[in-house]
């Protein structure tokens, strides 16, 4: 299947220890699978990983190859101001203007209805910009901490319906099912599915709500038992986003298979794959 996109790639050398992914490294990979298009994901948090790899970078090492690669424009949310007051926008947009999509992953951890945070939100809705979250349990020192039930993101939901929020991660897969539990040991859940989790209530009720399959958290989240997996697949199709999160340890790529394992519609291929990228990437 040549027109998959995978709404969540990396690029650069990030952590200590391990070779940086070339553009060239990642066009391979991506030929091995199938993967037409790309979207890079910078990350600037300084909890996360040991080098950044900022928006200028995925800017200019996306412009090598255009017409596969397609960078996110990322912004610390502490930048500029502790109230929430400081303007997003001017910087979004010149990003905006050198070919940026969207923003994220965010990985700050600061809380997702943070004043400043709100006030990327506010920014990326004027641009049209979907935000990628980094979802963990708000014991993690990494990713936006989110409390079980995921209630400080149902706030951004109402209070920005115009800005398109894509669920990723740990605390954020862990939703799948109703019995959640707040522990490391808890990051990824197993077990059969307890009906009804809070992703399944957030994709229904909220047009703005996305959700990212990449990782092993997207991963666990759907094998941990794949007959309530294909109704869950069946009924969000529209608001899923296939995803690798394929990093410099050259982690394993499981989720195609998966998905064509569950022997969907070809309109529900073809929406996770390919068309909701495209449609919140407008291309």
């Amino acid at each position: 299947m040549g027109r998959i996109i995978d709404f969540h790639a990396h690029l650069g050398k990030v952590i200590y220890g391990y070779p940086a992914l070339t553009v060239d490294k990642l066009l391979k990979f991506m030929d091995r699978r199938g993967i037409e298009k790309s979207v890079i994901l910078p990350l600037v948090a300084p909890e996360e990983e040991d080098y950044y790899y900022t928006t200028e970078q995925a800017v200019e090492d996306c412009a090598k190859h255009a017409d596969r690669l397609i960078p996110f424009a990322n912004i610390d949310p502490r930048r500029g101001s502790n109230d929430g007051a400081y303007d997003f926008y001017p910087v979004l947009k010149e990003y905006a203007d050198m070919g940026c999509r969207g923003l994220g992953e965010i990985l700050a951890n600061v809380p997702a209805n943070d004043p400043r945070m709100k006030a990327l939100y506010r920014a990326c809705g004027m641009l049209n910009f979907p935000v990628v979250f980094d979802f963990r349990m708000a014991i993690f020192r990494t990713g936006v901490p989110e409390p079980a039930g995921l209630p400080n993101l149902e706030e951004c939901l109402r209070e920005f319906p115009g800005t398109v929020f894509v669920g990723h991660g740990p605390a954020w897969w862990a939703e799948i099912s109703a019995d959640v539990k707040q522990s490391a040991d808890n990051a990824y859940p197993q077990g059969k599915i307890v009906p009804t989790g809070r992703i399944d209530y957030l994709l229904e009720k909220y047009p703005n709500m996305y959700a990212d399959l990449s990782a092993h958290s997207g991963y666990n989240a759907l094998t941990r038992d794949k007959d309530y997996s294909k109704k869950f697949m069946r009924k969000h199709y529209r608001k899923l986003l296939f995803g690798t999160d394929w990093f410099v340890r050259n982690e394993k790529t499981l989720m195609i298979d998966l998905i064509r394992s569950m022997k969907l519609p070809e309109e529900i291929e073809e929406s996770v794959f390919s068309k909701n990228a495209r449609t919140l990437l407008g291309i």
